[in-house]
């Protein structure tokens, strides 16, 4: 034990949420255990940033609180196990290793096995979906790919949650092209092969929500970045186009700018029952707008509101897929206003320590709350607060640093 560097040993356990995207569904919480284990080792109480620990595992805190008024213990409680890493991942990094220094060089390995890792995961999608229907028009065929690749043995996920893997892979190409982090041009070239093979299998996916933003990210980035206004120009045409072309010849993109889309409730557009999820949780909201249901008791508000609204509701039972929504059913506009001053808060301390990458993560997930309930699961919750843990801290930017 005198020779192990104990360093050493906390950077092996960080770079396992690198391989996130291809950890084994069934231990997906190992990494946090792990990492929770070892950092107990370096603990000292002098040096708690309170304040950062507080303010980003508040949401747990509320959640916490709701349990009281919620009328299904059982359910709260197994919600508070699937929500646990809102509390643990703070605490490693606020509280157990405030003072611990994570190498620019770990976070650059840690970006690039990123990268690699959601290329491992396309790769294996498509050897998965050839295996087992010899067909390449499950590619093209949005729905078919969405609904097989969940099925996928040991790391099967929802669309959503592999969208937002290959999104955070292409915004992690863009931030080191952009902070020329590259080593040299072989270096270069390989990562956009595998950053094209995610955008790929990113458009297969069709994700609204992951592509739109991602669009987002990437128009405003490259527009603030040019000064040239003809390339200004060029860029702008280059979007629209791309923008349109998906709204054309995508099936679910293509929802978006049908009328029949926002006119009446229909159960074969995925937009169309989005808007009536919404239009139920708005109408449960507000008959507990201050406090909410509770985390234990959201859920089944909604399906009585579905009841009386579709059958394809109730049957699948749908949440509402909508972050901001769920928090507050949950918890009401108490729990909505804190967990808006959390997002706020991360943002304002980004942008003041110029942390761009962190901005683009916010970003990205900040819209996608728009659209779904990102931090349902695991695969959702554990990703979202370890990166925003990661990246907060200013004396521990990756900025320009070679």
């Amino acid at each position: 034990m005198k020779t192990i560097n104990k360093a050493n040993i906390l950077n092996v356990l960080i770079l396992t949420f690198a391989v996130f995207p291809i950890t084994p569904n069934t231990i997906k919480g190992l990494p946090v255990i792990l990492l929770f284990v070892a950092s107990l080792f370096f603990f000292k109480k002098r040096e708690v940033n309170w304040k950062l620990l507080l303010i980003n595992s508040s949401l747990f805190l509320i959640y916490t609180i709701s349990v009281i008024y919620s009328n299904d213990y059982s359910v709260s409680i197994k919600k508070l196990e699937t929500s646990l890493s809102i509390l643990v991942l703070p605490i490693i990094f606020f509280a157990l290793l405030p003072h611990f220094s994570i190498s620019n060089m770990i976070k650059r390995v840690f970006i690039k096995t990123f990268i690699g890792s959601t290329t491992v995961f396309s790769i294996y999608s498509f050897v998965f979906i050839i295996l087992r229907n010899s067909s390449l028009n499950y590619l093209w065929s949005s729905d078919k790919y969405r609904n097989i690749i969940i099925e996928m043995p040991h790391i099967g996920q929802h669309p959503i949650y592999a969208s937002i893997f290959l999104a955070l892979s292409i915004i992690f190409f863009i931030y080191l092209l952009k902070q020329k982090l590259f080593k040299n041009y072989k270096d270069k070239l390989l990562f956009l092969t595998l950053t094209f093979i995610n955008l790929v299998f990113l458009l297969f996916l069709s994700s609204k929500g992951a592509i739109l933003a991602l669009f987002f990210i990437m128009f405003f980035l490259f527009i603030f970045e040019t000064t040239k206004k003809i390339y200004k120009y060029l860029l702008i045409a280059t979007f629209v186009c791309s923008l349109i072309t998906l709204f054309i010849y995508n099936r679910r993109m293509n929802e978006l700018i049908k009328t029949q889309t926002y006119q009446t409730f229909n159960p074969h557009l995925s937009t169309s029952i989005r808007l009536g999820i919404y239009h139920c949780s708005w109408e449960i909201i507000k008959k507990q707008l201050f406090m909410g249901y509770g985390i234990g008791y959201a859920q089944r508000e909604l399906n009585l509101c579905y009841a009386n609204k579709s059958d394809i509701l109730l049957m699948h039972r749908f949440n509402s897929h909508n972050q901001y929504l769920d928090v507050a059913i949950k918890t009401g506009l108490i729990g909505l206003f804190v967990f808006l001053a959390f997002l706020g808060i991360n943002f304002i301390l980004a942008i003041k320590t110029k942390n761009q990458l962190l901005i683009m993560i916010l970003v990205l997930y900040c819209m996608l709350f728009l659209v779904e309930n990102v931090l349902s699961r695991q695969s959702g919750v554990i990703l979202f607060f370890f990166l925003i843990c990661f990246f907060n801290n200013p004396n521990k930017r990756l900025i320009n640093e070679r």
